[in-house]
């Protein structure tokens, strides 16, 4: 509850102190009011919970399409809803309703590329989108740039089994397992991804820029070349070091 005392009013000729005007009386009650919508809207901020809906559990073959997004920071290196940390670097996501440890093929409809995913959080929970994916699982479709795109979800191994990638998903040729791409940005203008992949080179890096379709509107990757995981990464520091962001991107047999 908040008071008001006028303790030093301008005194009238009579000795005592005079009533505030109609001007100060309706600042007064706009300040009084505006202070208890803000306790109102803090504690019901403070009370707001996420209401997920029913879980399903659904055979192999099962699919939906919708928008996905994608999450990377703040949120990496966090606790994920199933207890795991959070890597943008894995090839992770949120659903509100699969099981954990499922298994999904998403698909981008906008360009056909695709990738594998395990569920590991809960989300997403803006408007109608049915799939928050890990930053990297969104590089492997060319989806960081747009933010969102149309895809198709197919659930390739339901939950209750091994966490790790299931038999039959090949995301690399045998020569290409374990290595890795750095995705360095995504542009809607040629020459600018030209001048990425300048940069880029002249950090020892061979690049290459490729081109895919997204809404209507054709997008230019520029990818350097990684290596092992470990190599990936150190070269993703070099180029942070630079002032360039970097992504590491499971190389595809494509």
């Amino acid at each position: 509850m908040v008071s008001q005392r006028f303790n030093h009013l301008p005194e009238t000729g009579v000795g005592r102190p005079a009533r505030p005007g109609l001007a100060s009386r309706r600042l007064l009650t706009a300040v009084l009011a505006s202070l208890l919508a803000l306790g109102a809207c803090g504690s019901s901020k403070r009370t707001a919970r996420v209401k997920l809906p029913p879980p399903i559990n659904p055979r192999v073959g099962w699919t939906e399409v919708g928008l996905a997004s994608w999450y990377g920071h703040p949120y990496h290196g966090r606790k994920t809803s199933n207890g795991e940390t959070y890597d943008m670097d894995a090839m992770t996501a949120a659903h509100k309703r699969l099981p954990f440890d499922s298994w999904l093929k998403v698909e981008n409809l906008a360009n056909g590329r695709h990738t594998f995913v395990r569920i590991n959080d809960r989300g997403p929970f803006v408007g109608r989108r049915i799939i928050d994916l890990s930053r990297a699982s969104a590089a492997a479709i060319n989806m960081v740039g747009p933010g969102t795109a149309r895809v198709r979800l197919t659930l390739i191994r339901r939950s209750g089994g091994s966490r790790g990638k299931p038999a039959d998903v090949k995301v690399a040729s045998r020569g290409q397992a374990g290595r890795f791409d750095l995705q360095v940005g995504v542009f809607a203008n040629l020459n600018n991804a030209k001048s990425m992949a300048s940069r880029v080179r002249k950090q020892g890096m061979p690049t290459d820029i490729r081109t895919s379709t997204s809404a209507g509107r054709t997008l230019y990757t520029v990818l350097a070349q990684g290596g092992s995981r470990s190599r990936a990464n150190s070269r993703k520091k070099r180029l942070e070091r630079q002032g360039i962001e970097a992504i590491l991107r499971p190389r595809r047999g494509n």
